[in-house]
């Protein structure tokens, strides 16, 4: 999943628009229509979707309208429909500048609304962010800010290494089940932490 710091815009009556796949226009999107189906109405420039894609992105949806009575659906679908696509693209998790062929996963198919609830149970969790900000960000924002809590606290000796055959930013399902149940991360050592914020003050 690609962190991006440059955004998805889309061209409306003059104005640029940023398309921001946030946490919770992902778990919405998904929940209503399904990738498959959102990639899919993206490309067919189906406009009642791509209505319901600019409202979870804050942007009015009669913009779109007035701008296909103004110059016509055919330029307006020619315009948004690659930054539509990379927004959905955004929301499954694909970088599509990657050219690396993607290897098939083993199991059952991953169902991406729990993806999404298990990343608002890291947010809130084991990164103790607020509701409201596990919501607004994106689901790349999420993954870089707990890989890269988790890689200080390993080198502070806060968190302990993981097993040689697991890497330590990857978590198990049954890990991940028990994080978003218990709303922390059980391997996190909290009295380690503790002790290393009253080193930091004496510091």
């Amino acid at each position: 999943m690609k962190l991006s710091a440059d955004g998805i815009y889309v061209e409306l009556a003059g104005e640029a628009f940023e398309l921001r796949p946030s946490l919770r226009a992902c778990i919405r999107l998904v929940r209503r229509h399904g990738l498959t189906s959102l990639l899919a109405a993206v490309q067919g420039f189906n406009v009642t979707t791509i209505l319901d894609v600019l409202r979870e992105a804050a942007i009015k949806p009669s913009l779109l309208l007035a701008e296909i009575a103004a110059i016509g659906l055919g330029t307006v679908r020619s315009r948004l429909t690659g930054p539509l696509a990379e927004f959905v693209l955004a929301v499954a998790g694909i970088d599509p500048d990657d050219a690396t062929p993607a290897e098939p996963a083993p199991g059952k198919p991953v169902d991406p609304e729990r993806v999404f609830a298990q990343l608002f149970g890291i947010a809130t969790g084991a990164l103790g962010w607020a509701p409201e900000e596990a919501w607004n960000a994106t689901p790349a924002e999420i993954i870089a800010a707990h890989n890269g809590q988790t890689a200080h606290l390993i080198r502070t000796g806060v968190l302990v290494q993981q097993k040689s055959d697991q890497t330590a930013d990857h978590y198990t399902e049954a890990q991940l089940k028990q994080i978003e149940a218990e709303g922390r991360d059980p391997a996190f050592n909290r009295a380690g932490l503790h002790a290393l914020k009253g080193k930091e003050r004496v510091a």
